[in-house]
Formats: structure tokens, C-alpha cells, sequence
């Protein structure tokens, strides 16, 4: 009996080992196939070799919806990174005062303009009698988006909020947070005219970015160019 069991123990673990030599054989086969895959990918991703689809890659249809409101700023086409900031001479500014605190728009305005922005006439104006509960509030058009980014560097805490204004003129809400103090340095690194726009963690291309109503009247931006009236030529004399 004895030497029966010791048979039986010994066929019960030579299936054991055969089950994991299977086992093992198996799990490396896995892995192999996972490394080469990974390999393969990282290549077709880093252009080293050809990638398995000729298919293009789509972009969403243009009615898609998203809870993000604020567009990225402007690419540079050539590189894909974000442009640099506009001079401030370039820049025109309209500050509005959405406190109750006299002469914040006018403090504030005496910085940008003391920094190089333009301001329009007038370029400091109370916001309509309504009031915003934070710090900095950055309004602007399709065309001012470079303009907008570029001044909102000033700000520690902005928001920026696209509207269907025509132009470039950006208006500057200042809110119930807001210090003139805490506007940052003239010569902070934020400020350095050789860094690209710093782009939000969220953020959509300006063109699926929903527009807010624009302001009822726009003051006029005194870069914006002046259209030449084309002269009438004199009615040729009568024969």
C-alpha cells in the first residue's frame, strides 16, 4: 500500500509540474505578445515605421456640445505652440468697474496704460450698474482673443469669456476681489514678452467656443484702420 501511494504522489506531481510548465509557457507567450505590441506602437507613434491603418483621424462633428466655455489662444500654425503675446502698444483696453469701490476702473487703467495698453475714450467706465463677484472677468471678441490673452497676463486670476462682439477692443471687468496690488509685477516672469500664452487646463479652439451677447455699445478702437472713401471720378463733359 505504501509503495501505492508513493506511485500515486508522484503521478499527482508530475501533473502538477506539467500543469505549470504550461502554465509559465503560456504566461510568457502573453507577455512576449504584449512587448512586441508595445514596441510596435511606440514605433508607428514616433514615425519610425509605418502605422497599420491609412484611415485619417477625424475631428467631431462641429455641433458637438461641452460644458467649456473659454478658447484656447491662438496656435502658431508653423509649430503648433502658442503664439507670443502681443506689444502692448498693440493692445486696446477698456476697464469696467463692477464694485462699488470709486476709481478702480481708473486705478487699474493707470497701470495697463502705464505698461504700454491703449486705452479707448473713455477707457475706464462703471459696468452698467451690475456687479461681478470675482477677481478679473476678460471680454472680448473673435478678433481680440491674441489681444485678450496677451493683457490677461497682468492678472493672477482671470476669466475669459468670448462674446459676439466685431474688433479687437478687450474690456477688463474688474470684480469684488479684485486689488490693483495684486496685479503682478511689471517685470514677473508671466510678463516676459519671449513666452508663448500660457493656454488653460480646459479649454476649446475659438471657433466651437460658445459667444456670450457683446456690451450694447463697443467703443471705437482707435488702431482699428479707417476705411479711405474711394473718390467719384467727375462726370466727363458734355460734348
Amino acid at each position: 500500500m505504501a509503495s501505492r501511494s508513493r506511485i500515486m504522489r508522484t503521478r499527482r506531481d508530475v501533473v502538477r509540474r506539467h500543469r505549470r510548465e504550461r502554465q509559465f509557457l503560456v504566461f510568457g507567450l502573453l507577455v512576449g505578445v504584449l512587448v512586441a505590441l508595445g514596441a510596435i506602437a511606440l514605433a508607428a507613434y514616433q514615425g519610425r515605421i509605418q502605422a497599420p491603418f491609412t484611415e485619417a483621424f477625424k475631428t467631431p462633428d462641429p455641433s458637438f456640445s461641452s460644458d467649456i466655455t473659454v478658447p484656447c489662444p491662438p496656435l502658431d500654425p508653423a509649430t503648433g505652440t502658442t503664439l507670443l503675446p502681443l506689444d502692448p502698444a498693440k493692445v486696446v483696453v477698456r476697464v469696467r468697474n463692477a464694485t462699488d469701490q470709486a476709481g478702480l476702473a481708473r486705478d487699474t487703467l493707470a497701470v495697463l496704460t502705464g505698461r504700454g495698453y491703449n486705452a479707448t475714450t473713455p477707457g475706464a467706465t462703471n459696468y452698467d450698474g451690475r456687479t461681478y463677484a470675482d477677481s478679473v472677468r476678460i471680454q472680448f471678441g473673435v478678433d481680440g482673443l491674441r489681444q485678450a490673452y496677451t493683457v490677461g497676463r497682468n492678472f493672477p486670476t482671470v476669466e475669459y469669456v468670448l462674446d459676439t462682439r466685431k474688433g479687437a477692443v478687450v474690456d477688463i471687468i474688474v470684480g469684488a476681489t479684485f486689488e490693483v496690488k495684486n496685479m503682478r509685477p511689471q517685470y514677473a516672469p508671466e510678463l516676459d514678452a519671449t513666452t508663448p500664452l500660457a493656454r488653460p487646463v480646459q479649454c476649446l479652439p475659438v471657433n466651437r467656443t460658445p459667444q456670450q451677447p457683446a456690451p450694447h455699445l463697443i467703443p471705437v478702437d482707435p488702431l482699428a484702420p479707417t476705411a479711405t472713401p474711394t473718390p467719384t471720378p467727375s462726370p466727363s463733359p458734355s460734348a
